[in-house]
């Protein structure tokens, strides 16, 4: 049987696969904002990555909590050269997307979703 880390890598090359040069990188990162497995650019720091998607995960539970609208089901910062998504994946593990400005947002957020329940299922 596949490791844990390796079940994770199949289903990150599948995202990317699915959604084609839409996406920049992506990673499974743990709430802690530690990298399990990271898809990212050469040309962005992947540790980082983690520790930013673990505090945006954070802040915006305590943004959703504080004015009553339930649990977050995303996160997106839109920037002028992209975009960056935050999603939970189960109650232990968050996925990070980078996306390429001009990006497919709704086909993403699909294939994003499937992603993310799926490392939450391996986690």
């Amino acid at each position: 049987m596949a490791s844990r880390q390796e079940q994770i890598t199949s289903v990150l090359e599948r995202f990317a696969s699915n959604t084609g040069n839409d996406v920049a990188g992506v990673a499974a990162v743990g709430m802690d904002g530690i990298v399990l497995v990271s898809r990212m650019s050469a040309d962005v720091n992947a540790d980082r990555v983690g520790a930013v998607a673990a505090t945006m995960m954070g802040v915006t539970r305590r943004v959703s909590s504080e004015i009553r609208i339930g649990m977050p089901q995303e996160t997106i910062i839109k920037s002028d050269n992209g975009l960056f998504m935050v999603l939970p994946a189960g109650d232990q593990s968050l996925l990070a997307v980078n996306l390429r400005n001009g990006a497919n947002l709704g086909l993403v957020r699909i294939e994003a979703r499937e992603a993310a329940e799926e490392i939450g299922r391996v986690i």
